[in-house]
This record gives structure tokens, sequence and C-alpha cells, in this order.
């Protein structure tokens, strides 16, 4: 009896907990539909499923912008962000898995579980923007009937405040050239671990003032020369190598890209995203160790994606980097953003 009852635990866990058995948990539940609560369980089943596995590829690209994983509620009350529980519970009414639900299923995952702490240090145009960014990506990616109801009954009422179209411009604009999650949110996301829940109007101003740079840098034509400049305010300090000049690289090798990040790391600056497209990706690793080792950084992220240009695709290759001084900082003022559960 005890090995059967360890059986049905684990199997419960498997089934319940882990995005990659939540959708086969969801069929098993659909073949007990007999019961009203196993229906409403294979519904919360598919939709926690593919919540999580998004939250999952998320994580991929920018760790920690989405933290906490979904689980669905049958109950007529307001979804929440439990931090105590780690958990982002979304609340619905209806036991159907129509688009609207799915909709607005993905609206209350994304409103209250992504970039938590950051949500003080953003315009509120700049926060429903980055909001609609990403429900648009998750959507689209899963659900397209969904998509259309969020895009026809949510987000067409907005239409009118022109400073929130700019923002979704902008936005589009990042997440086309894989900036978006990759260098955008990355930074909020560590303005908010490191200031949350202090009021600043540095972090506001900046992560404004971040969006418009990075705007210029997602508009830079495919092949055009010369450098980005990095940013370098009181709250948010970061540079961008961009390895994409083929005969310097044949005639220099990495150096210069590496004396470059080392003089932006004297001015101040504590993250580094080099950027390289298509062949000339295999620079970025020699360029992003030399800088580690030299700089006293760590490699955060190593990240290769398509990104979307014009006349087509092109692999690139973003890779993060951060100086060790400023993550002993950050860890050190930044115990205080464990919160209690938040409703």
């Amino acid at each position: 009896m005890g090995s059967w009852t360890l059986l049905g635990i684990f199997a419960f866990y498997f089934f319940t907990s882990i995005p990659t058995f939540q959708g086969a948990g969801a069929w098993v539940a659909r073949g007990l539909a007999f019961w009203k609560s196993s229906e409403k369980r294979a519904v919360s089943l598919r939709i926690e499923q593919s919540l999580n596995s998004v939250q999952e590829e998320i994580d991929r690209e920018a760790q920690g912008v989405i933290p906490y994983p979904a689980k669905v509620e049958w109950i007529d009350k307001p979804s929440y962000l439990d931090t105590s529980e780690e958990v982002v519970v979304i609340r619905m009414k209806e036991h159907e898995e129509n688009p609207r639900n799915v909709a607005f299923a993905v609206v209350d995952y994304v409103t209250k579980g992504m970039i938590p702490f950051s949500r003080p240090y953003l315009e509120r145009p700049i926060q429903i923007a980055i909001d609609a960014t990403m429900i648009k990506r998750m959507l689209h990616e899963r659900d397209e009937s969904a998509l259309d109801y969020y895009l026809t009954n949510v987000l067409s009422k907005k239409k009118e405040d022109e400073e929130l179209q700019t923002c979704l411009k902008m936005l589009d604009s990042l997440d086309q050239q894989g900036l978006f999650t990759r260098i955008y949110l990355e930074e909020v996301k560590e303005v908010g671990l490191k200031m949350y829940p202090m009021e600043d109007q540095y972090a506001v101003r900046e992560t404004k003032e971040l969006l418009k740079r990075l705007d210029v840098l997602a508009r830079r034509k495919q092949g055009q020369r010369g450098t980005a400049n990095p940013y370098i305010a009181r709250r948010i300090k970061v540079a961008y190598v961009l390895i994409a000049e083929t005969e310097k690289l044949l005639w220099e090798g990495s150096e210069p890209h590496v004396q470059y990040g080392l003089r932006c790391l004297r001015n101040g600056c504590e993250a580094i995203y080099l950027l390289s497209r298509g062949v000339k990706t295999k620079y970025a690793r020699e360029v992003a160790n030399e800088l580690a080792k030299r700089g006293n950084m760590r490699i955060v992220s190593f990240c290769e994606y398509e990104e979307t240009w014009e006349k087509g695709k092109t692999n690139t290759v973003c890779v993060q980097l951060r100086s060790n001084q400023s993550s002993e900082s950050t860890a050190s003022t930044n115990q205080h953003t464990s919160v209690s559960s938040n409703r």
C-alpha cells in the first residue's frame, strides 16, 4: 500500500506541476469530465501548461523577468501575485476554454507576474506598452483566436492614446530585433531589484530614456558602421559592443572590441551587451570571455536567435555581461525586496 501511495503522489505532482506533463494531465482529467470538477481541472491544467511553458521560454531570454509560475483558480475575484507562495494566481469565473478566457488569463499573468518589482519605476504608458507587447507575443504563438479577441476588445480601446502608441511602436521594433526581452526588460528588471520598494524619480526617468536609446539602436540599418553610445546614468549604466565589421575582425581580431568594452567599464558601466550577426557570431564568445577575465565581469547569458529585417532574418548573438562589483552591491542593498503576499 505504501508503494502505491507514493506512486500516486508522484503521478499527481508530475501531471499538475511540471509544464511538460500538465498538457497530458489535462487529457487525463478530460477523460473524467463527467465530473464537473474534473472538467474544470482539465481546462485549468491546459491554461497553466501554456502559461508556464512560455514562462520557461522567456526565462531563457531574460532570466527572472517573469519569476513565478501560474496557478488557475475558479472563483469570481481578482487575480493576484502571491510572493509568499511564489505563484501568480489567475482567477477565472467561467470554466470554458474560449478566446476571451484565454486572453484574460494571459493579460492577468503578464500584468500581475511580469517584472513585479519594477512597475513603480515605469511611466504608465510604457508599462501598458510593455504588457501589450508581451501579451501579443504570447498569444500570437499559442492562440490566434485569443489574440484577435485581445486586439479587438482590449487594445483597440487605447488607440487614441498617442503616447501609448509611440511606446508600442518602439517596443515592437525592439521585439523584432530581439532587444525587448534580452536588453530592455533585463535592465528594467535590474532597476526593480535595486530600488524596490523605494520611490525614485531617477529610475522612472531613466527607464524612459533607455527605451528611446534602444529604439535608435534597433533602427540601425543592417551593416551600418559605428558604435552605439553607452547610457550611463544614476540607476542604469549600460553599454553595447557591436561586432559587425568584417574587415576589422580579419585584420585586428577581437582586441578593439575588448578595449572598447573596458573603456566603457572605466567610465562607469555596470552591464555590457555584445551584439553580433551572421558569420561574426563566433567572435562574440571570444570577446565575452576576454571582457569577463580582464574586466572582472561575469557572463550572465549567451543567446542565439533570429533577428528580423526588411530583407529577411539574420542569425544573431546577444551576450550579457555584468560587473561583479555591481552584483555584490545589488545583493547587499536588495534584501528588502522579499515582500509578503500581494492581493
